[in-house]
């Protein structure tokens, strides 16, 4: 298999939840940053539960 170098690696999340266009864009969709964080928290605990 073949290593994939990226040229721009993506940024944290912190960064991108600190981007003021990101904040705007969450203040339009009437979001926060905590509905993203509880986004984000959730999906990380269903990927580490066991397949079944």
């Amino acid at each position: 298999m073949e290593t994939v170098v990226q040229k721009y690696p993506e940024p944290a999340l912190k960064d991108l939840l600190s981007d003021p266009i990101m904040l705007a864009v969450l203040k339009r969709d009437g979001l926060t940053v905590e509905d993203i964080k509880k986004v984000v928290t959730s999906y990380q605990e269903k990927i580490r539960l066991p397949l079944s």
